[in-house]
């Protein structure tokens, strides 16, 4: 007590902002674990195969998708050294995780009006925690991939691996963008929710998923510059599978920093638009 009537009242003032400021931090985040977790639960609640699906989903894609375009479209044209099979299912568990982050991100607010209407809480946090769900599923398969990839030698381990956190936190940032900027708009726009569905069947052979970039010709390459989930999806191959096949920036060139100027536009886009939009949530949704 006697500390406390020293302590002049101006810092007083000051240590209770703080105080405040930690409380109310701590309390988001505990809030937005607490949705991803529920989240992720509920996904697979009521499922035969449970979680199991996290792993079932991205293996039946990959194997159809190897089917097609390994064995038959792509046969010959990609080299024994660049261990294309492994760098097709990198890219589709990389892929699902962006096409299920961004699509459950789309009504992670109106889907969550019972609670935007009743109680006060950052409006970020259902979509933080919509996209926090898909990745606990990225992390799964993730893991699972090192442990059976790992003895088999489907890796090329080395410095260029240090790259994948960068990579995958430049991933994580257009995810929260795209996501906060369809959540906003989606609250007053339903449309947008299939409009996007179709855009990311378009996406996902825009993104160099199926076939190398290098097979890209020249003339469509600034074109896909501006999709960062090619540069990703490329670079997340030459850090972890082979360093047979080149870095995104060595063929794109002088197009080099497009992909990541685009995430940064992106975020940024979805910031703005979330924040001006969020006022208006309560009584749209």
């Amino acid at each position: 007590m006697l500390t406390d009537i020293q302590t002049p009242p101006r810092e007083r003032a000051s240590q209770y902002f703080v105080g405040e400021r930690a409380s109310a931090f701590r309390s988001n985040v505990n809030l937005t674990r607490e949705l991803a977790v529920s989240s992720f639960k509920l996904k697979y609640t009521g499922s035969v195969l449970g979680y199991a699906w996290s792993l079932v989903k991205p293996l039946l894609i990959f194997g159809m998708t190897y089917i097609v375009f390994a064995v038959f479209l792509l046969k010959g044209r990609t080299s024994k050294g660049e261990n294309f099979p492994v760098e097709l299912l990198l890219g589709i568990v990389v892929w699902t995780f962006f096409a299920d982050a961004t699509v459950s991100s789309v009504s992670a607010i109106a889907g969550n009006g019972h609670m935007i209407r009743k109680a006060y809480f950052p409006r970020w946090i259902p979509v933080v925690a919509s996209t926090l769900s898909a990745t606990m599923t990225l992390a799964v398969n993730m893991a699972l991939m090192f442990a059976v990839g790992v003895p088999l030698g489907w890796f090329h381990i080395g410095w260029a691996t240090l790259l994948l956190p960068l990579l995958f936190v430049e991933l994580y940032v257009l995810v929260v963008g795209i996501g906060l900027l369809l959540s906003a708009l989606f609250v007053f726009y339903r449309d947008l929710g299939h409009v996007w569905e179709i855009s990311l069947q378009l996406l996902f052979y825009g993104s160099a998923i199926v076939f190398p970039f290098t097979l890209i010709p020249q003339r469509f390459r600034m074109l896909v510059a501006f999709n960062p989930m090619a540069q990703i999806v490329e670079d997340m191959r030459r850090a972890m599978v082979t360093n047979v096949i080149p870095w995104s920036g060595q063929i794109l060139g002088r197009w080099t920093f497009v992909p990541i100027l685009a995430v940064a536009v992106v975020f940024a886009l979805g910031f703005w638009v979330f924040r001006r939009r969020a006022p208006r949530f309560g009584e749209s949704i």
